[in-house]
C-alpha cells in the first residue's frame, strides 16, 4: 500500500467533480470555516432521479427541484428538503422529463450553493426496474448511469462479498468489480445497529474509529488475482450508503495512488450487501426469506423462500440462548446454523429428528420464544461461510401448553447423602415423564416471582416449558413406568426440591411438584 497527500489529491479530485457536478459558488466570507457542497447525478429510471450531495464543514444542507431558470440559496433553506448529504433518490416523478436540482450548504453565517444539475428520467418502458446498463436486476447490483468525470474512472460492481461484523460497530466487506479487482472497505457506525444494518449516510476516511468513517488502514483497492497485501491504500474520497427499493443504494467516490500517480474511481452499486440486513420498514420490494406458517405449543411450521439452486444457512434456537452467548447474527447462522439449497418447509416437532438433516432432535417447549435466522449463501466459488446478503431473524413465542391427561404417581423410598431412590408409575396415556431435582436455593427465585423475566405468567407454566429441556445433569427421561430409580449425583446436606413435566399421548403436558427433602450429612 502506497500513500500520498491527502489535501493535495481531494481538491484534485473535486475539481474533477466539477466538471459535471459543479462545486460551491463563490461565497461571502463572514468568518469561520466555509462549508462545501457538490452534486453528482448518479441514476434515472422513468419514475425517479438519484444523486449524490457531498459536503464538508456543513452544519446543515438542503436540496430541492426547481424550473431551471433561477434559485436562491435562501429560497432552498426555506422551501427544499434538509439533508446531511448521500444518496439521494426524489421519487414519483413523471417519465421522460427533465428535472433542475439545487442544493446549498450553511456553516455559521456563510451559506453556499452548488452548482446546480439536470437529470431526464426515462421512458415508462425503459430502466423502470433495471439495476442499470449492465441490465441486472436491482438486487444483483448495477452502475447506474454515472457522469463521465476527467482524470475518474467509472467501474461497475458486480456484487459484494465476505461482510461480517467485528463488533456491533464494525462492519468490514468487499465489493468485486466485473473485472475482478476488490474494493475493500472497513466501516465504523453505530452500536445501535447491533451487527445487522449499515446506517445511511455519508462516510469519509479517517483513523479514530468514529461513527460514519471508514478506517484507511484496513481499506484498499486490489487488482484481480492480487492477495490482500498487495493492495493501494485510499488515500481519500467518500462513500454514501442508502437504500432504494429495498436494496442498499451505494456511491463511492475514492482515490487511491498507484506507481505514484493518483487513480480516482467512481462507482454505484444497487443490490444486496454481504452480511448487512436492510432495516424493517426499509425493505419494500425485497423477498422474505423466512415465512412462519404455523405456531403451536410444541411446534410451528416455517418455509425458506430461497430459489432452486440457491444455498442459504438457517438457525433455530431458543432466545434465552441467543441472548446469552451476545452473538451477532452473521457469526451465529454461519457458525451454528445448518446448509441446504433451495424452498424448503420444515415442520419443526418436539422431540423428532429433523427430515433434512440425519441427527439434528428438534426442541420446542411451550410459551417459550424462539429465533429463526437465515441468510443467503455465496457459493459461487465454493466458500461456505461466506453470506451473499444479510441475516434474516424472526421471532416467534410458542403457545402457552395444552392441558394434559397423563398422570404420574411418584414416591421416594430412599434418601442418602449422594442418591436417592424413587418410583416412578405412569398412566396409561403417558408418552413420556421429565423428572427434575433442583436444589432450593436455585428454583425458590424463580418460583417467588423470577419466573416474569423469562416471559413466563406463571411458576408452572415456567416449569411446563423448561423441565423438559433441562440439561442431562438435571434431568430424567422416563418413558414407562420404572421401580426404584436410583438418582445420582446429589449433594449431602442438600434442600431439594422434586417437580415433574407429564407429557400424553396427545401432546397435553401436566405439572406436578412431588416433594421437597434434605440429603442427610
Amino acid at each position: 500500500m502506497q500513500h500520498c497527500n491527502m489535501r493535495r489529491l481531494f481538491t484534485k479530485l473535486l475539481c474533477y467533480i466539477a466538471v459535471v457536478a459543479g462545486i460551491v459558488a463563490c461565497a461571502e466570507q463572514k468568518g469561520g470555516v466555509a462549508p462545501t457542497i457538490t452534486l453528482t447525478p448518479v441514476d434515472s429510471d422513468a419514475q425517479s432521479i438519484t444523486f449524490v450531495i457531498n459536503t464538508t464543514n456543513a452544519e446543515s444542507s438542503a436540496y430541492m427541484l426547481y424550473d431551471g431558470e433561477s434559485v436562491a440559496v435562501d429560497e432552498i433553506f426555506a422551501k427544499g428538503t434538509k439533508s446531511k448529504g448521500g444518496l439521494i433518490t426524489i421519487k414519483d416523478l413523471r417519465p421522460e422529463t427533465k428535472y433542475y436540482v439545487a442544493a446549498a450548504a450553511r456553516n455559521g453565517d456563510i451559506e453556499v450553493m452548488a452548482e446546480p444539475i439536470m437529470m431526464t428520467t426515462k421512458s415508462a418502458g425503459n430502466g423502470g426496474d433495471d439495476g442499470g446498463d449492465d441490465g441486472g436486476d436491482d438486487n444483483d447490483g448495477g452502475n447506474g448511469n454515472l457522469p463521465d468525470i476527467d482524470g475518474v474512472e467509472n467501474i461497475v460492481i458486480a456484487k459484494t462479498k465476505d461482510g461480517r461484523w467485528y463488533e456491533p460497530y464494525n462492519y468490514y466487506v468487499t465489493f468485486v468489480r466485473d473485472n475482478g479487482d476488490r474494493i475493500i472497505l472497513d466501516f465504523y457506525t453505530l452500536d445501535e445497529t447491533m451487527s445487522l444494518y449499515l446506517p445511511y449516510g455519508q462516510y469519509s476516511f479517517a483513523s479514530n474509529y468514529h461513527p460514519y468513517t471508514i478506517h484507511p488502514e484496513a481499506s484498499g483497492y486490489f487488482l484481480a488475482g492480487k492477495g490482500d497485501g498487495e493492495g493501494f491504500h485510499f488515500t481519500d474520497g467518500f462513500v454514501t450508503v442508502d437504500v432504494v427499493d429495498g436494496y442498499y443504494a451505494i456511491y463511492m467516490m475514492l482515490t487511491y495512488e498507484e506507481a505514484g500517480e493518483a487513480k480516482s474511481i467512481q462507482g454505484y452499486y444497487h443490490g444486496i450487501l454481504s452480511g448487512a440486513s436492510v432495516p424493517e420498514g426499509d425493505d419494500d420490494g425485497s423477498k422474505e426469506l423466512i415465512e412462519v406458517l404455523e405456531v403451536g405449543s410444541t411446534s410451528f411450521k416455517f418455509k425458506i423462500n430461497a430459489e432452486e439452486g440457491q444455498y442459504w444457512r438457517c438457525s433455530v434456537v431458543d432466545k434465552r440462548v441467543y441472548d446469552q452467548y451476545q452473538s451477532n447474527p452473521g457469526a451465529w447462522v454461519v457458525t451454528y446454523g445448518f446448509m441446504l439449497e433451495g424452498p424448503l418447509t420444515f415442520n419443526w416437532e418436539h422431540g423428532k429428528e429433523c427430515e433434512y438433516i440425519q441427527g439434528l432432535m428438534m426442541s420446542v417447549n411451550p410459551s417459550t420464544d424462539y429465533i429463526i435466522m437465515a441468510a443467503l449463501m455465496d457459493y459461487s466459488e465454493g466458500q461456505e461461510n461466506s453470506l451473499l446478503g444479510g441475516v434474516e431473524m424472526v421471532q416467534i413465542r410458542t403457545e402457552a401448553p395444552q392441558s394434559g391427561t397423563g398422570t404420574a404417581d411418584i414416591t421416594i423410598k430412599e434418601i442418602h447423602a449422594n442418591d436417592i431412590v424413587f418410583d416412578c408409575v405412569l398412566s396409561d396415556d403417558v408418552w413420556c415423564c421429565y423428572v427434575a431435582l433442583l436444589e432450593s436455593s436455585n428454583i425458590d427465585p424463580i418460583e417467588e416471582g423470577g419466573y416474569v423475566a423469562g416471559g413466563y405468567s406463571s411458576f408452572e407454566e415456567c416449569m411446563l416449558s423448561l423441565i423438559p429441556d433441562l440439561s442431562y445433569d438435571y434431568k430424567r427421561q422416563i418413558m414407562q413406568t420404572t421401580y426404584d430409580y436410583k438418582w445420582e449425583g446429589v449433594k449431602y446436606g442438600t434442600e431439594y426440591k422434586m417437580y415433574a413435566v407429564v407429557e400424553d399421548m396427545n401432546k397435553g403436558r401436566t405439572f406436578f411438584e412431588v416433594a421437597t427433602f434434605t440429603t442427610p450429612r
